[in-house]
């Protein structure tokens, strides 16, 4: 079967006073009833996400799917210093980016995607946005779980959190007391923290439209969802052509 032509676009689209670095994803004729709004993990997360990410917008677009992704403020090639922006910011450049997409779409339902910390980018997002599906893949559950994940994998490392050794400080102390904490290379302010940990999927989901379907992802070795995961697959039980998926982490 001949391999399906599409079409790759990448530049800048302006939010504010930031300007966003995307990619978009198009079938070749223009012709999408449906466009994907992918929101990537975080930090480490996003780079080691990010080929199978831009495999699976391109596979979507040869199937008739637009897809676009972006850089959040602060990192990758968008503008802005990882210690000026905020949760908040990530929140209306997320909306921006859905607007920019169904302009480039206007035949097209838009369809949001959510990996990982942008699992609760995308669930806040369709809160308010009238989109097509919510898909959540490998969500954290919580903003504060999300942070403490970081930190974990920090300490694990033998890693500081200010780049000095000597600073044997906890990421809320360095928050409370108004720094940034450093994961990997990534560097998160006390404003981003503190908006991030008021983060919830569950509720974001329990505010968003019944009529979106929602669809949940986990990838394990397990048989069974973990009891954290609980009222998640209750609420995708009772939303309608909703669904919770467990993926096997090996073939």
């Amino acid at each position: 079967m001949p391999e399906v032509t599409i079409t790759e676009q990448r530049g800048f689209i302006p939010c504010g006073t930031r300007q966003l670095y995307c990619s978009l994803f198009l079938p070749a004729q223009r012709t999408a009833t449906l466009a994907l709004l992918i929101a990537e993990p975080f930090g480490e997360e996003k780079r080691c996400a990010a080929r199978m990410l831009t495999r699976l917008a391109r596979t979507l677009a040869q199937h008739n799917i637009a897809a676009l992704k972006c850089d959040f403020s602060g990192s990758g090639d968008s503008s802005g210093r990882p210690a000026e922006v905020t949760w908040l910011d990530w929140q209306q450049e997320f909306s921006t980016a859905a607007a920019f997409l169904q302009q480039q779409c206007p035949q097209a339902g838009i369809a949001l995607f959510g990996a990982r910390a942008g699992a609760l980018t995308a669930a806040a997002t369709a809160v308010e946005y009238p989109c097509r599906a919510l898909v959540l893949a490998e969500p954290f559950l919580t903003g504060t779980d999300f942070l403490q994940e970081l930190e974990k994998r920090q300490r694990i490392k033998g890693l500081p959190l200010t780049g000095q050794p000597q600073d044997q400080r906890s990421a809320a102390e360095i928050w409370s007391a108004g720094g940034e904490a450093e994961f990997a290379g990534f560097v998160i302010n006390a404003d981003f923290a503190r908006q991030a940990g008021q983060t919830d999927l569950l509720e974001d989901l329990q505010r968003s439209r019944q009529a979106c379907p929602l669809l949940l992802l986990r990838v394990s070795g397990s048989r069974n969802f973990p009891p954290s995961w609980g009222e998640l697959c209750a609420l995708c039980a009772s939303r309608p052509h909703s669904q919770a998926l467990l993926i096997p982490d090996k073939p």
